[in-house]
């Protein structure tokens, strides 16, 4: 099995040239203050939290990958970063 690649700026420790887009800033900060209600409001542990989220993120990755006609190779690599984040 080859081993997987990485960014280089996850190897090297550098900074990536590309900051975050608006878009995916507010992604970022639902995803956490979704954690954060489920801890304290719902009691949940935060790893179990974190999975329900992560959950309704790879059905939601596969959903729009599968109704935007996205390509098979990227539906896989979507699915593979999801469930390896998930274990």
């Amino acid at each position: 099995m080859p081993k997987p690649r990485s960014a280089t700026c996850v190897e090297s420790g550098t900074p990536c040239a590309r900051r975050l887009g608006g878009a995916e800033a507010v992604v970022i900060i639902v995803i956490i203050a979704m954690a954060a209600a489920l801890v304290a409001i719902a009691g949940m542990t935060l790893a179990v939290a974190l999975q329900l989220l992560m959950g309704a993120g790879l059905i939601a990755a596969l959903l729009v990958g599968l109704l935007t006609g996205a390509s098979t190779r990227g539906l896989r690599a979507a699915l593979r970063t999801l469930l390896a984040a998930l274990a």
